[in-house]
């Protein structure tokens, strides 16, 4: 079973380097990365109740504090980087699609990532999906990056099965498939509820993990264990 290693080799350059200061993640062991955007506004469509024998429409609109999720793979050994998330994407069939980021590859040097690409890398996925805003996630450690890969892309081609499972804003939504894929290739998630939303559910997920938090804003980024 795939083990999360803690990060605890995580060092900078020597002082006297006159470049910006680097932080390396060491080892060429792969990461999987449960992100969740925790300032992102999701969309919740008009629904209608009944109450005393008369229907009401209730209207929807951009619900904050939710949160939305997606998952970064990187091999630890070439640096290839992916990015994956599922939501309710247009397209047929069942509520509930898989979608591929285009985002950069992260830099080794020495065998480790540095620093300023990984910020470079969360920050287009901020850009891109996550409304530029703040990004806060686990890093989990293991040999499973082929595993993981070839997982997303199954999930991915189940885009097309009208029979796919459909999406649920409780229960099967951006955040249980990330974690799912982190059960999936062998790591350990926290124990899920009926209603499973991405922010808490991140909180819970780091008191166990070592954190990742990205400030868009300030692009500052801090790995904690």
């Amino acid at each position: 079973m795939a083990q999360a290693a803690q990060v605890t080799t995580v060092a900078t350059t020597p002082a006297a380097d006159v470049a910006p200061i680097q932080i390396y993640l060491v080892g060429d062991l792969d990461y999987v990365i449960p992100l969740v955007f925790p300032d992102y506004k999701i969309h919740i469509d008009d629904y209608q109740i009944t109450m005393f024998g008369r229907k009401i429409v209730i209207s929807g609109g951009s619900a904050p504090y939710l949160g939305h999720a997606g998952v970064l793979i990187i091999s630890g050994k070439t640096g290839q980087t992916k990015y994956y998330e599922y939501g309710r994407y247009p397209g047929t069939g069942p509520a509930g699609r898989v979608r591929v980021g285009r985002i950069p590859d992260v830099e080794l040097k020495g065998g480790t990532i540095t620093e300023s690409s990984l910020k470079k890398t969360l920050r287009d996925i901020s850009a891109k999906h996550g409304q530029s805003g703040n990004i806060t996630g686990v890093v989990l450690r293991g040999v499973v990056y082929d595993k993981a890969l070839a997982w997303l892309k199954a999930k991915e081609a189940e885009n097309t099965k009208a029979t796919r499972q459909e999406y649920d804003l409780g229960n099967h939504n951006c955040v249980t498939f990330a974690t799912d894929l982190a059960e999936a290739v062998g790591f350990s998630i926290p124990v899920r509820t009926r209603v499973v939303v991405p922010t808490a559910y991140m909180a819970q997920f780091q008191f166990s993990e070592p954190d990742l938090d990205y400030i868009f804003a300030m692009d500052t980024l801090e790995i904690t264990k």
